[in-house]
C-alpha cells in the first residue's frame, strides 16, 4: 500500500538540546500525523536536478521526504510495511533498498521518476526461487561502488552475509555469495574486502570478497566492550572505527594496515560515565559522524586515528538516559554536507554541521627521578570530559574542539599532581613533555589481635583507602601487616575475618602515624568488602551471585549502591552486569545459590541471624515459583527462615531482617546459611536479589553491647551532621571536646542515626558509643 502525503514539518527549537559546531536547520516528527509510528535508519539520496531527500526507515514503513528546503521538509512518498522496531536502508543508483527483521523481504524503491512523479515503483525480493535459499527478514545491508548488496543478519544459515549483484538487474537483484561463518549485525565494503561487525561474538572481521563467491577471512581484532555493532573503515583503508551498542561503550579506532595483525591504537566513549548508548558511525573524510541514543548526533576528528577528539555535537533527544532512546542514524554523505539524522521518537533532523579541525596536544610523561616513562598518567584538559592516560611509553595524545589557553592536569597516583598552561590550536599539534615527582612513601604498619586477649589474627584482611589510591594487605603469622602509603589524609580503614565483628573507620593516616593495633571482637559479620569465603552455585544461565559494587539497572530491578549504613560499597548480588540498560544479567531459567562459611555458634545462647535482603520480580506467576529464599543449617538439617516472591510487600528495594535462630534450628559447631534465588518462569520474566550486612547477634547484646560491632561515623570532617551506621538497636552516646568537658549526650538507632552537632564549634571531637570511640572533626 502507498499513499502520497505531505507532511507540515515541525520546526521547534528546543533549548534543552544541547550543541556544539552544529545548527537545526529543520524537523519533521513522526509521531504526529497519518502515521503515528516511531522510526529508525536513515539514508540520503539526490535526484538528477540536485534535490536532496532523506530516506526514513520507520517501525511501520518507509518514508521519502525531500529536503532540498532544509526548513519545510516534506514526505513524498510512503510505503506501508509489516511492523517492526529496524528497518535499514542503502541506495544504488535511483534505487533505494530496504530490509527489515520482519518477514517483509528485501523491498526496492524506484526512485528514478523523482522529481517529476512520486509514484515510484516498488518490489519485494526474499531470495532465489529455491525453498532452501529464500530468506524474509535481514537486519541491515550495504552497497559497494560495483553495485553489490550486502545483506547482513538475515533468516538463513548463521545470519552472515549474502552478496547480491543489484547492478544487472536492480529491481531483481542475483544472489552471487555467502559469508555465513558467523552472525553479520551490520558492515561495509570498498573495493574487495568486506568490513563486518559480529555483535554477538564481539569482534570485527576483514574478509577478501575479490570473487564473491568465495570470500576469504582475511583477520578479525575483538572491540572495546566486545558488542560490535557496526564497522567503517578511513578513507585510505588503513583504519577502521568500530561501535559497540552498550551502555557507555566506545568508538573504537584500530590499524588495519595487516589485516592479520590488526590492533586498537585509541577508544573513545561520549558523556564518560553517564552511560550513553553508541548505534551507526560513518567516516566522512578526516570525521567519524556517529549517532548515539541518548546524546544525538556527535562528530570526532579523527586526522589521526590514534587521537580521536570530538569535535562537534547536537543532542536530538531531551532526556538523559543509558537506554536505547534517542538517536539511531546520522547520514552524512548529503551534496549539500547537511546531515540526516534520525531520533526514534523525536523525529527526522536536518542538521547543518561546521567541520573544524581539533586543536591537538601531545607529549610525554617521565619520572623526574629516574627519566623512565610513566605509564597510566592521567591527561586532563581542563573544560573537558575526555581524560588520556599514557602508554607504556609515556606517549599521551588529546585535544579539544576549540582553540584557546588551558590548564591541563597531569596526575598518577604515586606522583604530585601538576598543572600546565597550554595554548592549543586548531589544527596543529602542541608538544607538552611533562616531569612528574614521586611522592615520597611512609609505612603504615598494623597489628590485629583479638579484643579481650590480644591474642595475635593470622590471615586478617585489610583495605586502606583514599580517593587517589587502595592498598590492600593479610596479616602474617603473629597478626602484623606493613603497607606502603603515599597520600596523607582521611582513609577507609577496613579490617576483617570470618569469625569476628569487623573494624571499620574512617581515619586520619599520615607519616607520624606509624603504627595501630586493632582489636577484633569474637563474633560472625560480612558487609563483603572482602571476600571471607562464601561459595556460589546453581543452574541459572545468567545471575548468578557477585560480589562487588552494585552497577543498578535503569528500570530499578537492581539496586545502584549497597545498603548504605554498612561498611563499604560492596554487597552480593544476582549478576552485575555493566550495562545499565537493561536486565541483561538477571536470574534466568534455575537458580542462584550463595552460601555462607562455617558458623560455630554451640557457645551461644540465643544469636540472632540479621541481613539485609532486596528482591524483584516482574511478569512472575501469580503463585510464585521466582523468589528469594534464605535457609540455614546445623550440618544435620536445615530450615527456611525466611521467604520473598512477587506478590510479597517488601518485594522491592533493601529490607532489614533480624530473626532468632533458635526458634527454627538448634545450634551446633557446624551453621551455615544459604541464600536461594530462583526464575523457573520463561526467561522474559525479571527476576534479581541482593544480600548484604550480614552479622550474628546474641540477644542480650542488641542495643546494649555496641563494643561487639564496630560503627561507622560519616562524613568525617562534617559541616554540621553527622550519622552512625553499624548501630544495634538504641544507643546512648557522648560527645566530649579536648579538654574533656561533655557537650552533648543522646541516643541513636538504626533507623534515627543523625547527630547534629551544627551549634558547637570547629574542632575535634570524641564520639563514644559503649567502650568504643570515633574522633570526629568539625568544620566550616
Amino acid at each position: 500500500m502507498r499513499n502520497i502525503i505531505a507532511l507540515c514539518a515541525l520546526f521547534i527549537t528546543f533549548s534543552s538540546f544541547g550543541q556544539l559546531n552544529v545548527d537545526s536547520l529543520g524537523r519533521m516528527n513522526f509521531l504526529f500525523g497519518p502515521h503515528n509510528t516511531m522510526i529508525n535508519d536513515v539514508w540520503g539520496y539526490t535526484d538528477e536536478l540536485g534535490n536532496e531527500y532523506a530516506l526514513v526507515g520507520c517501525e511501520k514503513g518507509t518514508s521519502v521526504v525531500d529536503v532540498s528546503d532544509p526548513t519545510n521538509p516534506s514526505e513524498v512518498f510512503w510505503e506501508t510495511g509489516m511492523n517492526s522496531t529496524w528497518r535499514d536502508l542503502k541506495t544504488w543508483g535511483d534505487y533505494a533498498y530496504v530490509t527489515t527483521e520482519a518477514l517483509n523481504g528485501l523491498l526496492i524503491i524506484d526512485l528514478s521518476p523523482l522529481p517529476a512523479s512520486t509514484v515510484l515503483p516498488v518490489a519485494y525480493y526474499t531470495g532465489p526461487n529455491a525453498t532452501d535459499s529464500a530468506w524474509q527478514s535481514a537486519h541491515n545491508l550495504y552497497i559497494d561502488e560495483q553495485g553489490y548488496a550486502y545483506i547482513y543478519g538475515s533468516n538463513r544459515g548463521n545470519g552472515g552475509v549474502i552478496i547480491l549483484d543489484v547492478n544487472t538487474d536492480p529491481m531483481n537483484p542475483i544472489e552471487l555469495g555467502v559469508f555465513d561463518d558467523w552472525y553479520v549485525h551490520d558492515g561495509f565494503t570498498r573495493g574487495d574486502t568486506m568490513y563486518l561487525g559480529h555483535i554477538s561474538d564481539g569482534f570485527m572481521s576483514m574478509v577478501d570478497v575479490t570473487d564473491p563467491a568465495i570470500p576469504v577471512l582475511l583477520g578479525t581484532a575483538a572491540s572495546p566492550s566486545t558488542f560490535t555493532h557496526n564497522v567503517w573503515p578511513s578513507s585510505d583503508s588503513q583504519f577502521a572505527f568500530t561501535t559497540d551498542e552498550v551502555s557507555g561503550g566506545y568508538i573504537g579506532a584500530y590499524d588495519i594496515s595487516d589485516p592479520a595483525n590488526i590492533f586498537e591504537v585509541d577508544r573513545i566513549q561520549s558523556s564518560p560515565g553517564a552511560g550513553v548508548i553508541p548505534h551507526n558511525a560513518h567516516v566522512l573524510g578526516n570525521y567519524i559522524v556517529t549517532s548515539y541514543y541518548s546524546d544525538g548526533v556527535v562528530i570526532h576528528d579523527a586526522t589521526y586515528p590514534y587521537n580521536l577528539v570530538e569535535v562537534a555535537n547536537y543532542d536530538t533527544y531531551p532526556d538523559q538516559t543509558t537506554g536505547y532512546d534517542g538517536c539511531w542514524g546520522a547520514y552524512p554523505f548529503l551534496p549539500s554536507q547537511n546531515i540526516l539524522a534520525t531520533d526514534r521518537s523525536e523525529g527526522l533532523f536536518i542538521l547543518g554541521p561546521s567541520y573544524s579541525p581539533a586543536a591537538y596536544l601531545e607529549g610525554i610523561v617521565t619520572d623526574a627521578v629516574t627519566f623512565a616513562p610513566i605509564d597510566l598518567a592521567n591527561v586532563q584538559i581542563t573544560g573537558s570530559n575526555q581524560p588520556e592516560l599514557t602508554n607504556n611509553t609515556g606517549f599521551y595524545a588529546t585535544g579539544i574542539a576549540t582553540a584557546g589557553t588551558y590548564d591541563v592536569v597531569y596526575d598518577k597516583v604515586g606522583y604530585f599532581p601538576q598543572t600546565f598552561s597550554v595554548s592549543l590550536t586548531n589544527g596543529v599539534i602542541t608538544i607538552q613533555d611533562v616531569e612528574l615527582v614521586p611522592i615520597p612513601p611512609y609505612t603504615f604498619d598494623i597489628t590485629v589481635v583479638e579484643a579481650g586477649t590480644g591474642t595475635p589474627i593470622p590471615g586478617a584482611q585489610i583495605l586502606c583507602k583514599v580517593p587517589q589510591q587502595s592498598h590492600s594487605g593479610l596479616t602474617n603469622g603473629i597478626g602484623q601487616e606493613s603497607l606502603t602509603l603515599f597520600y596523607e589524609g582521611m582513609y577507609d580503614f577496613v579490617v576483617a575475618k570470618w569469625g569476628y565483628y569487623a573494624y571499620c573507620d574512617n581515619m586520619q593516616i599520615d607519616n607520624t602515624t606509624g603504627a595501630i593495633t586493632v582489636e577484633l571482637n569474637l563474633g560472625y559479620q560480612d558487609d563483603f568488602v572482602f571476600d571471607l569465603g562464601w561459595s556460589l552455585a546453581g543452574s541459572a544461565v545468567t545471575g548468578l551471585w557477585e560480589r562487588g559494587d552494585p552497577f543498578g539497572t535503569s528500570s530499578g530491578s537492581a539496586p545502584s549502591d549497597d545498603v548504605s549504613y554498612d561498611c563499604g560499597v560492596e554487597a552480593y548480588v544476582t549478576g552485575n552486569m555493566a550495562s545499565l540498560a537493561g536486565d541483561d544479567d538477571d536470574v534466568d531459567q534455575g537458580t542462584a545459590v550463595l552460601f555462607s562459611p562455617v558458623m560455630d555458634l554451640s557457645t551461644y545462647t540465643n544469636p540472632y541471624i540479621n541481613y539485609s535482603r532486596w528482591f524483584y520480580c516482574h511478569y512472575g506467576p501469580q503463585t510464585p515459583d521466582d523468589s528469594l529464599r534464605v535457609r540455614i543449617s546445623n550440618g544435620i538439617s536445615s530450615v527456611q527462615i525466611d521467604a520473598v516472591g512477587p506478590l510479597h510487600p517488601d518485594s522491592v528495594g533493601w529490607v532489614d531482617i533480624s530473626l532468632p535462630i533458635t526458634d527454627y534450628i538448634s545450634l551446633t559447631s557446624t551453621m551455615q546459611v544459604m541464600i536461594t534465588t530462583s526464575d523457573i518462569s520463561p526467561a522474559v520474566n525479571i527476576t534479581e536479589a541482593a544480600f548484604d550486612k550480614f552479622y550474628i547477634v546474641e540477644e542480650a547484646n542488641i542495643g546494649l553491647d555496641e563494643a561487639a560491632l564496630s560503627f561507622v561515623v560519616y562524613p568525617n570532617p562534617t559541616e554540621g551532621k553527622v550519622y552512625v551506621s553499624g548501630i544495634l538497636g538504641e544507643q546512648d552516646f557522648v560527645l566530649v571536646a579536648n579538654d574533656g568537658t561533655v557537650v552533648q549526650r543522646g541516643v541513636v538507632s538504626s533507623s534515627n542515626n543523625e547527630i547534629n552537632i551544627q551549634n558547637l564549634p570547629n574542632g575535634s571531637y570524641f564520639l563514644q558509643l559503649g567502650e568504643t570511640t570515633h574522633k570526629v572533626f568539625k568544620v566550616n
